[in-house]
């Protein structure tokens, strides 16, 4: 995959998790292979390292959002060049999910 500069990236997965980290913590979280569950405990722990969990669960999902962009490129105003969702998208898909917010 390429992003608009013509990088290329070796995101993949659910998440478009970059396979520099997946050894790591494939090794840390015990993840047997690269199935749905296991990208799924990837991604929350990933959530956890930025520290936002509490966020989410009080509903302050915009915090959340911006604390984890460097993550995930299409993320409002992470800045890798690729597509962003933009904010108003990703809330009302939280919200249509059932999220609250603060």
């Amino acid at each position: 995959m390429f992003n608009r500069r013509g990088e290329k990236s070796t995101a993949s997965g659910r998440y478009q998790q970059l396979y520099l980290y997946w050894p790591h913590y494939q090794k840390q979280l015990a993840l047997p292979d690269f199935s749905p569950l296991s990208q799924d405990k990837l991604a929350i722990q990933l959530i956890r390292e930025r520290g936002v969990i509490e966020d989410i669960k009080a509903g302050r999902i915009e915090r959340a959002i911006s604390r984890c962009r460097n993550i995930w490129a299409s993320l409002p105003g992470a800045g890798y060049g690729q597509r962003e969702h933009s904010l108003d998208k990703l809330v009302t898909v939280w919200r249509t999910a059932g999220g609250v917010m603060e």
